[in-house]
């Protein structure tokens, strides 16, 4: 039998975003519900996270080598690092998680997730019908 793909969907409104969990790799969640998150193709990680969770969290506890971590330019032209750990991205209507690379930076206040995660995932952006929807394939 061959198999066919699937579309699970988000209502985007005014942002193309998807609903998500962030959880670390000891098990906690950065939030009860789950959360929408808006895709960005101009950011080239896989999720960028407000500091205050980073911190919450205490994401520094599996982070990176510093090696590992990309340098940011604000606005203004100052250098920011910006740590890099280990974690996972759990998509509650699809049932599924993946290990992802969480960035952010002291200040930070924006939850992304970036073209690390859009380039491994079919995703249809459906502008007229304000819609974000994964395509998974099923049996």
């Amino acid at each position: 039998m061959a198999n066919s793909e699937t579309l699970i969907c988000w209502d985007s409104e005014d942002i193309f975003a998807i609903g998500i969990h962030l959880k670390t790799p000891d098990g906690r969640f950065h939030t009860e519900d789950e959360e929408l998150v808006e895709l960005d193709t101009g950011y080239g990680g896989d999720i960028l996270i407000p500091w205050k969770i980073y911190v919450d969290l205490e994401l520094y506890g599996w982070e990176y080598p510093d090696e590992d971590w990309a340098m940011g330019i604000s606005v203004s032209g100052e250098i920011l690092d910006m740590p890099l750990s280990r974690g996972t991205l759990v998509i509650p209507k699809l049932g599924r998680e993946f290990e992802v690379r969480i960035d952010t930076f002291e200040g930070n206040e924006q939850f992304l997730i970036g073209r690390g995660i859009i380039r491994r995932h079919k995703l249809l952006l459906d502008g007229p019908n304000n819609l974000v929807c994964f395509l998974t394939e099923t049996a």
